[in-house]
């Protein structure tokens, strides 16, 4: 199952030019997991000042990436357990165009999305460490898993070129960090 960025958009609370997430390409529930991907393009804005001459993409922005895959893959499973994984597969449908589209599944699982209640981004306590640069034309693979034993931490990396680019875990916490 792959989920692009137009039915991304239906998911995630954030929008252009923050959305660290293009598409989803794997979610499994057994074990319950997420991978993910970002393009980077050379003409991101991010890259305006950042390292001039040199398209280095910034470490906090594929941290955030993370995040987001994690925040996704906590939404898929919300949508698995009220069944209404088949509307997101309709949703991708139709925004591929594709003929014969389940317009009211279509319709109630953006109605179930709209009425979710949201997780405050300020609630993730984040600790990854940043292994190797990303540069321009990279494609970053967001990997992210729940433990089995408390379903508010998940283990995350990224990869690029097979290449371990960061790794770490993400914590869901009821309480701000300071």
């Amino acid at each position: 199952m792959v989920i692009g960025s137009d039915v991304l958009s239906y998911l995630i609370p954030v929008r252009h030019p923050m959305i660290m997430v293009d598409r989803i390409i794997s979610f499994d529930s057994e074990p319950l997991s997420l991978v993910a991907e970002r393009y980077v393009s050379a003409n991101e804005s991010a890259f305006t000042g950042h390292f001039p001459n040199l398209k280095l993409w910034p470490g906090i922005y594929t941290m955030e990436g993370l995040r987001q895959a994690c925040y996704l893959l906590e939404v898929l499973h919300e949508l698995e357990k009220a069944d209404l994984m088949k509307g997101i597969i309709e949703l991708q449908k139709r925004h591929a165009l594709q003929p014969q589209i389940n317009q009211k599944l279509c319709q109630e699982t953006i109605d179930y999305i709209k009425n979710r209640k949201t997780t405050d981004p300020d609630l993730f306590s984040i600790k990854v460490k940043l292994l190797e640069p990303v540069f321009a034309g990279s494609l970053i693979k967001y990997y992210c898993s729940v433990d089995d034993n408390n379903p508010d931490y998940w283990s995350v990396r990224a990869i690029v070129d097979e290449r371990l680019i960061a790794k770490g875990n993400i914590v869901q916490t009821s309480y701000k960090i300071s």
